[in-house]
This record gives C-alpha cells, structure tokens and sequence, in this order.
C-alpha cells in the first residue's frame, strides 16, 4: 500500500478534500480507513488529532502508522463496513475547521513562545504538549522567574503584532542541519521545515497558520518548577493562544469583577483587600485554636472529677457529637494531664473517630489497646503506649467499643 500523501504538509487552510480508499476493516470502535491522501492531521509532536468527517461519517481519531495514516469514523451497529467507504471508493473528507485552526493558533504560537525563550534568556523547549484548554512547554531550567517569563512573553507578542510571515519548505535532513534550526533533526530523509520571518526556523510536521498576526495573543497562564532526580530541574510554562486567550480573560474578568462587587471595592483593590482579610482570618484562627485549646482543658478536667476512680486510675469514658471532632482530640490530652488518667474518646459521625491516651509513663499501652478494640469491633487506628487514635467503627458500637476497652484497662 503506497504512502498516504499528506496534504496540510502543503495546506494547513484545506478544509475539504477528496481522496480514494485503499483499503478499509473493521476497528474496535468503528472502521479503520486508508486514503491514498488526506488532509486530516494524526497526533504527532504534542498536537492532537483532527477530527470532522468523512464521506459523512463522523471521524473519532486520526493515526499515523509510519507513512500510512488511519482514519478510525464510527461504525453502524448490526452491519458492515460502509459501503460508501469501501476501498477503491472516493470520499469526502471536511475537517472540523473550529478545532483545526485553534491546532494551528496554538501550535505556531508555542513556536514563537519557545522561539522568544532562547531569545531572552537562552532556555530550551525540551517538550510540548497541546491540551484541550491550555497548552504547556517545559523548559531545561528551574532558574526561571517572572522577570524572564515575561520578557519572553512580550517578545513572542511582539512578532505577533508585527504579523511576520510563516513559510513552510521541505529539506533533506542534512541540509536541514547546516541552517539555523532551533532545535537539531535526529532523523533521515526529508524535513518539514517552519519558518518564523527573521526569528524561527523549526523542523515540524504540525499544522500553522500563514502568518502570526493569525495567533491572535501569546498569554502565559502559569509556571511551576519540575524537579527532575539526579539532574538540573524544569519549568513548566502554561500558555493560552488565539480564541483561548480571549475565552481566558474574560473568564478572570468576570471573576475580578464578581469579586471586585462582593468586596465593595476596585478591582484594582482586590489584591490587598484579600491580602487583608487573609490575616484577618489567620487572625482569628490562632485566636480560636487558642480558645478551644482553654475550653478542652476546662472539659478535660470536669470529666476527670465525674470520673470514678478505681485502683489508683482514673478512666475518662466518654461519646463526643461529630461536630466536637475538633476538640476531641485536645480534650483526651487535656485527661491525659492530670494525674493517673486515662482517656477512652469516640466521635460520632462520618467516619467516626477514636483517641485513647494515658498520663505520660502510665503502666498501659494506649496503641495496643485501641488496635484490640478496633479488631473486635471494626475500624483500624493504632499509636504509641502514651496516645492513639483511629476510627471508622460504626457509630451505634462507639459507646459499646469504649466500654470494652475500660473493662480491659481493669483486667
């Protein structure tokens, strides 16, 4: 079977073609199509597949099988393969055009992104990858700061505005490997080459628009490092093109604005509202913790005096409402300070939970009791001798489990 020939090699704009099947079977999720051309891109090099469809069949994924290209369209249940799209037939293929040109935004506006990070600052692109809402270059430093992100930003912008031209030609690999490339092609034979207009030159087989007026905006939407064992690290760099750019501050528009109105303020003083009431609110929580620190220490010592005391101890046993779970865990500490106690916790809800914890040094060991509780009655937890907690037991065993383990703690 001949080589598909591929025509967005040539003509990225093509929206419809014509084309003859070679060969056709069955797929396990439809039909597999050969065509002697297509103009449908396969994933390749961090792009996404085309989609559309052919000879009205809708297209579920495009793949590239060395110089073969598969069209996998969906089948008809209960029957054969279509007969419209049996080999020797000719098709019609027309391509999503919405999803294509936003490829091609995307795709020539990493080549200008990645283009202006060697330009500012020397940084590699050592991977990139096309997603369905953002796409993301990574790379080969961890170095990066906003300063040199957004240098490269507004230098990639800047060919934008200036609406350069961007050519696609064919070399050998080694005539490839004699001209400036970007990046150095590992492989033979010939090579797709992309141009930039006096500022890129990338051996690539994806698709891109004519000029880069076309990719509308460049907008970096984050960047994090990556660590990388054993060697220097990474940035990830997260960026927006084109139609995604503008769906992208309109969307924060949109949530300044609704922030900027439930504040009663600018959105220009957003930031330091915010900023303010975070402190605020760390403010307040220190305060609470603090509160709730005193209020565990008062309950801890009331039950410890309702207590009974037996043989030189005091056993705490006591069921806490799901939405004392914050303090249980203080309060059995807080019997656990007095002399020569014991604390058997539960908390209803959903998981419930259990602290079991003794004065310091105390004869038992608060770890193996919880684990023989929670193998009688369900759950799992365990500790050290002076404190343990688990959960997970059901909630109408938690008074029955506490009453086991006191009657343990007696033996």
């Amino acid at each position: 079977m001949p080589a598909t020939e591929r025509l967005y090699y040539t003509d990225c704009y093509l929206r419809e073609f014509d084309a003859r099947v070679t060969k056709s079977e069955p797929d396990p999720r439809g039909l597999r199509v050969y065509l002697d051309r297509t103009a449908f891109y396969p994933e390749s090099g961090g792009q996404p597949s085309d989609r559309g469809t052919l000879a009205g069949v809708s297209l579920l994924d495009v793949v590239g099988e060395g110089d073969d290209v598969a069209h996998i369209v969906v089948g008809v249940s209960g029957a054969g393969p279509h007969s419209e799209i049996a080999a020797g037939a000719t098709v019609r293929g027309v391509i999503d055009w919405a999803r294509r040109f936003d490829h091609m935004q995307q795709h020539t506006g990493q080549h200008a992104l990645s283009a202006a990070f060697e330009h500012t600052g020397g940084y590699r692109t050592v991977s990139f990858h096309l997603g369905a809402v953002v796409s993301t270059i990574d790379l080969d430093s961890d170095r990066l700061g906003r300063r040199q992100i957004e240098a490269a930003e507004d230098l990639a912008n800047q060919v934008v505005f200036e609406d350069r031209e961007v050519r696609v030609s064919f070399r050998s690999a080694e005539q490839a490997n004699q001209m400036d490339l970007r990046k150095p092609v590992q492989r033979e034979g010939e090579v797709r080459l992309v141009a930039i207009e006096d500022f890129d030159l990338s051996a690539c087989g994806g698709t891109h628009v004519q000029r880069t007026g076309a990719i509308g905006l460049v907008a970096v939407r984050k960047a994090e490092r990556q660590a990388q064992k054993g060697t220097e690290g990474q940035t990830r760099v997260e960026f927006v093109c084109g139609r995604r750019a503008l769906v992208a501050a309109r969307r924060d528009f949109q949530t300044l604005s609704e922030a900027s109105r439930l504040l009663s303020n600018s959105p220009d003083q957003v930031p330091a509202l915010v900023s303010g009431q975070l402190d605020e609110l760390r403010a307040l929580a220190r305060a609470r913790d603090k509160l709730t620190e005193r209020v565990a220490k008062y309950r801890g010592r009331e039950l410890c005096q309702a207590a009974q005391r037996k043989d030189g101890w005091t056993i705490v046993r006591c069921v806490l409402a799901a939405e004392e779970l914050a303090e249980a865990k203080k309060i059995a500490h807080a019997v656990a300070s007095e002399p020569a106690a014991v604390a058997l916790i539960g908390v209803k809800g959903d998981p419930t939970s259990l602290y079991f914890a003794q004065s310091p040094g105390g004869k038992l060991d608060m770890g193996a009791l919880l684990k023989q509780s929670v193998t009688k009655f369900g759950g799992k937890g365990g500790g050290a001798r002076d404190f343990a907690q688990g959960g997970g037991v059901a909630e109408g065993r938690i008074e029955e489990l506490l009453i086991f383990a006191a009657a343990e703690i007696r033996k």
